[in-house]
């Protein structure tokens, strides 16, 4: 890996401490993959973030694991399991970055349409839940197999859809990020991808990582319920930019 030079490191660790306030205050985040590869290879990134995405979820399930819902968590791991592996069969075939595009135009137009309901809570309509669980699971493993941490936006929909409470939502998102990450995190390791220059990164992260998980989590006990959810919203929006642009 070559060295980062200042304005690099300086980029690194604001994108590290801005990405975990983020997933400290709601859960998960989208656009971290992304913005870091503007600086990084993917085969440092991705497996840095899975590292960081396993002990940021951990600290939150410290904290809030009693309200996590088990239920929708069980529901909706196995799709996404699903889609890991439809996302490995695909994954040479397809064209990802038309793909990538279609899929930020979805993600925008949910978290517009989010956001939207907050303002005018009158205007709304739902899909089944039989419908959103298997199609979101799936849809985030798929995802998060071709794009790396791009997962997280589509739970967020799934548990957006549930209506849970901002305690539930975050501690919930946090449990099927660590189940995903897991999973992810022993394939990885399987084909050697933490070598020595992931790991010094790893290392590196991690305080920043700390410091960012650490402001998120007095954001999320300052935001009331509706703010949490324009709050979510914004995230959504935000993480599917990106997309477009890859």
């Amino acid at each position: 890996m070559d060295a980062l030079t200042l304005p690099e490191l300086v980029y690194f660790g604001a994108i590290l401490v801005m990405s975990y306030s983020i997933r400290g205050s709601a859960g998960f985040g989208g656009a971290t993959v992304p913005l870091l590869a503007i600086i990084m290879s993917l085969k440092i990134v991705v497996p840095l973030v899975t590292f960081l995405g396993l002990l940021s979820s951990s600290a939150i399930l410290l904290k809030d694991y009693r309200h996590v819902s088990w239920r929708d968590t069980l529901k909706v791991i196995p799709y996404c399991m699903i889609g890991v592996l439809i996302g490995l069969y695909f994954f040479k075939t397809l064209d990802a970055r038309a793909l990538a595009r279609a899929l930020g135009i979805l993600v925008l137009a949910y978290g517009s349409y989010s956001l939207w309901v907050t303002i005018r809570p009158g205007f709304s309509f739902r899909f089944p839940l039989k419908v959103v669980t298997p199609l979101m699971g799936s849809v985030a493993g798929f995802i998060g197999t071709l794009f790396g941490a791009m997962a997280g936006m589509f739970f967020a929909i799934y548990l957006d859809y549930l209506k849970l409470g901002k305690n539930e939502f975050r501690a919930t998102m946090a449990a099927i990020l660590f189940a995903v990450g897991l999973f992810r995190g022993i394939g990885y390791i399987s084909v050697g991808s933490f070598d020595r220059d992931v790991l010094i990164v790893c290392a590196a992260a991690v305080p920043l990582m700390a410091i960012g998980v650490f402001l998120g989590n007095h954001i999320h006990a300052n935001l009331n319920q509706i703010a949490f959810k324009r709050f979510v919203a914004l995230i959504l929006i935000a993480s599917g930019a990106p997309l477009l642009l890859r």
